[in-house]
């Protein structure tokens, strides 16, 4: 059975890749073990003066690094906190204006690069949600399933995140139904979660959902959210794309289809803004279980989507 001690480490090493700061400051703390007393004392002793509560604001995202000095520090501590050079001061990002850093994700990009559309992120106020930036989506998985009729049934999405910042308690989920803007699909089956306010713009097939999570998350502290779009009949699906605003370690999407309707051929592709041509385009095997499966880690903010066509013939399996 893994030890606690080596999931710490296995989530520092994550926090490292992928930030943010606060979140790996705060692992790396824990994994060595230290005081912010002995922190404090052990700077003052290399000429790097931190009162407690400034080690403590950068820990829990209150407040970041900015100054020289404060940077300086920074160098210091990872020395003291034994992480790689520059692995901390690397999820700082570039210098923000004060008082605006939580919200800022290295490699992010604004919703309207990826929907062309204001409408999101507008409703996404409306119900309340936090500004991004608290939560960090680490892992996505989603399978989409179409029945016999080769109509879509449901979508599942599995997402692990972490909080950013103390004391996160939401995070908005939203799908737009561009195959069928009049019938969006319903939330349902949420685990680890419940349903809160709900938004519905059916001019453009816009739902935009609050998951009020079943515990408050503190900086650095994962949780694992369940749930599914659930389609009325009818309605056809032939392609699936996932809009990442931030960088992303896991994206798997699984499309399941029923034995007998296997599409001809299924392909991956990419766009970097919604108006950008697609590109990386590959080729997908379908296997035996009927299914065909994109995985990739290290996903740069951008649109990541699989699409499949039907024919006469018969589709290559493995």
């Amino acid at each position: 059975m893994e030890t606690t001690d080596a999931r710490v480490r296995q989530e520092l090493e994550l926090a490292l890749r992928n930030g943010p700061f606060p979140a790996a400051l705060h692992l790396a703390i824990e994994v060595r073990g230290l005081t912010l007393e002995e922190i404090r004392d052990w700077l003052g002793e290399r000429g790097a003066q931190l009162s407690i509560a400034t080690l403590s604001y950068w820990r829990r995202g209150r407040s970041r690094p900015e100054r020289v000095a404060s940077l300086a520090a920074v160098r210091l501590l990872e020395e003291l906190l034994e992480v790689p050079p520059n692995a901390l001061m690397s999820l700082l990002g570039p210098r923000r204006i004060r008082g605006r850093w939580i919200g800022h994700v290295p490699g992010s990009m604004a919703p309207k690069f990826l929907f062309d559309d204001g409408r999101p992120e507008a409703l996404l106020q409306t119900i309340g949600v936090p500004q991004r930036g608290r939560l960090r989506r680490v892992s996505v998985q989603v399978t989409v399933e179409l029945g016999a009729d080769r109509m879509v049934q449901r979508i599942r999405v599995r997402e692990l995140v972490r909080a950013a910042t103390d004391r996160v308690s939401r995070l908005g989920v939203l799908y737009f139904a561009e195959e069928r803007p009049d019938q969006p699909p319903e939330l349902a089956a949420v685990a680890n979660a419940r349903i809160g306010q709900v938004e519905v713009d059916r001019s453009v097939g816009l739902v935009v959902a609050e998951l009020i999570l079943d515990r408050v998350l503190d900086v650095g502290q994962p949780a694992l959210l369940e749930y599914e779009w659930r389609f009325a009949p009818g309605t056809l699906m032939v392609n699936y794309e996932h809009r990442f605003v931030e960088p992303i370690r896991e994206y798997v999407l699984q499309t399941r289809f029923a034995a007998g309707v296997v599409p001809a051929h299924c392909q991956r592709y990419d766009r970097r803004t919604v108006a950008a041509p697609e590109g990386n385009l590959a080729e997908l095997w379908i296997g035996g279980a009927d299914s065909a499966l994109l995985a990739e880690t290290d996903v740069p903010a951008g649109i990541v989507g699989m699409r499949w066509t039907w024919s006469q013939q018969n589709c290559e399996r493995v």
